[in-house]
């Protein structure tokens, strides 16, 4: 007891792992939430966009048995095709993982249903992974991803460093950024003395049987701790360098706690290590500030193939292609969707590699979109966002991360971080916040609702284009979409991107014009708490 009370006390997880039963709206929900109570504070997500010059996002999305198997994977795309094979080298390592754990846990929740006859929320496989620049230049780049595993009420968060050398794509070591191995015994001194401070003060917290219990529940936990920081390459495998000149050492789960506090982490400032690092890399990150260069543009053109698709969009079949579109005579301001039939087409999960290709798209037919994008990888294509909202598309909020926000395990704190945090990098993008949140997964209830606070945008028309990546099939059901519709897709798919120009040309056939999500109901505003999937008395 005394093992998991401390170690309980350790814990730096996010718990976000039981599946509830989705909501699926009218056209509007019923009765709007009651106001959410104020906000805490939540800090800035202050990013520098010139260290993301020349990454782009890759994406990987699964939904399997019925919702309880849940994969959400982004990972960097850059101008080396070195370094883009070694990121789907380590993501999809993550992914067979994913996959080898959900068949598990699905045979679980099989057997418990066979023999019970009930059926349970806890249940549930969510894998997610996302990605930071944490510093980079011309000669250098760090990535941080982030990964996220929760399974039936258990939950883990974690971070895991890749260092490249950006002009040959090889992968650095810890160690080679060094001058020597004196840095082990550098960083074992130092985040031995937090660790052990931070042990004691939390069992002179707890309350022991006797004092002698107390000294022999400290007694292992630094010994623990000893071993763990050792002065050993192994211990030392993973060190994340922050923009606040900070360096990150992330211990594994196990190696210097119970495996309740999952990964440990302790934040050293970089001045302590600085006279250890070699020349280029203290030069990287601003610590000899007489000869620092500025992170600079990369001047050479993206070299993968997923690249082609900015310059040149694939589009369907000329036989699959319908006769030319008739272009319309409206702007989108002069349209009254109450007058004239109208679809909002939204695009959900970006931006992604493939964004810049559709936005091509969207601006030669003239056609106008909403983009429900992640904070995470906004702030990788800031650029992207910005380019979106100029060319007249809208920005609406999909969270940070794309966490199952019905899950109990996910406070209502981080619900309205979630929201907040995307917002606030939409806002230093494009310089005002989103108006509207469409849920991931479609998953909402009464709480999700009152703690978000704002409108809830679901969808009518599904193409499934997350399961059936074909161009034709995905065009097709699109291209059936009644007056009124709310279109759901994604520009995280390339088969998708392939499809908007028939969609397009489809819809515009029958005489249907393509508005945003708010011009759709306008001039009816659209009211927190509620959740709209089409509009209403659309005419034909």
């Amino acid at each position: 007891m005394r093992v998991f009370r401390f170690s309980l006390l350790l814990v730096c997880l996010l718990t976000l792992a039981a599946c509830q039963t989705y909501y699926v709206p009218a056209e509007v929900s019923k009765t709007p939430a009651a106001a959410a109570p104020e906000d805490p504070e939540t800090p800035a997500a202050v990013f520098d966009a010139s260290k993301y010059k020349g990454v782009f996002v890759f994406t990987i999305e699964e939904i399997e048995n019925d919702g309880r198997s849940l994969l959400h994977i982004s990972y960097p795309v850059t101008e080396q095709d070195a370094i883009n094979a070694r990121m789907e080298e380590v993501t999809q390592e993550f992914i067979a993982e994913y996959r080898t754990t959900a068949a598990q846990i699905e045979k679980a929740y099989q057997d418990y249903k066979k023999e019970t006859g009930r059926e349970a929320a806890t249940f549930i496989t969510h894998y997610r992974q996302y990605f930071d620049v944490a510093v980079a230049n011309e000669n250098l780049v760090f990535f941080d991803i982030v990964r996220s595993i929760h399974t039936g009420g258990t939950g883990n968060t974690f971070v895991v460093g890749y260092i490249f050398d950006r002009r040959s794509g090889a992968e650095l070591s810890i160690a080679d950024l060094f001058v020597d191995e004196r840095y082990l015994e550098r960083l074992s001194t130092l985040t031995g003395e937090v660790l052990e401070e931070r042990a004691r003060r939390q069992i002179a917290d707890l309350e022991y049987e006797s004092e002698a219990a107390r000294k022999e529940a400290l007694a292992w936990t630094l010994e623990w701790i000893e071993e763990g920081t050792a002065p050993t390459a192994e211990n030392f495998d993973n060190l994340l360098f922050r923009d606040d000149d900070t360096v990150l050492v992330a211990f594994d789960k196990y190696q210097v706690a119970a495996g309740v506090a999952g990964v440990v982490e302790v934040a050293l400032p970089v001045t302590t290590i600085a006279d250890l690092l070699k020349p280029e890399i203290r030069v990287l990150l601003g610590i000899d500030s007489e000869t620092a260069t500025p992170r600079s543009e990369i001047a050479r053109a993206l070299g993968h193939a997923w690249a082609g698709i900015k310059q040149s969009p694939t589009v369907v079949a000329e036989a699959f292609m319908p006769p030319a579109a008739q272009a319309s005579s409206l702007t989108e301001d002069e349209i009254n969707c109450y007058e004239v039939p109208c679809v909002a087409l939204t695009f959900d999960d970006g931006p992604s590699v493939f964004t810049e290709g559709l936005l091509d798209i969207l601006k030669e037919h003239e056609v106008k979109a909403t983009f429900f994008i992640l904070g995470s990888r906004a702030r990788i294509q800031s650029e992207t966002v910005s380019r979106t909202f100029e060319e007249g598309h809208e920005i609406g909020n999909h969270t940070w991360d794309h966490p199952l926000l019905t899950d109990p395990g996910v406070s209502n704190e981080h619900i309205r971080w979630q929201v907040q945090q995307t917002d606030e990098i939409i806002t230093q993008i494009i310089g005002e916040p989103s108006v509207h949140l469409r849920p991931p997964y479609g998953a909402y209830n009464d709480r999700v609702l009152e703690v978000a606070g704002v409108p809830f945008i679901f969808w009518s028309v599904d193409p499934v284009d997350w399961r059936d990546r074909d161009a034709e099939i995905v065009a097709a059901r699109i291209g059936d979409a009644p007056p009124g519709a709310i279109i759901l897709a994604h520009d995280i798919h390339e088969t998708t991107v392939e499809a908007v120009p028939a969609i397009i040309v489809a819809l515009k056939n029958r005489g249907i014009h393509f508005v945003t999500v708010t011009k759709l109901f306008a001039p009816q505003k659209l009211l927190p708490g509620y959740v709209y999937s089409q509009q209403p008395d659309a005419p034909n």
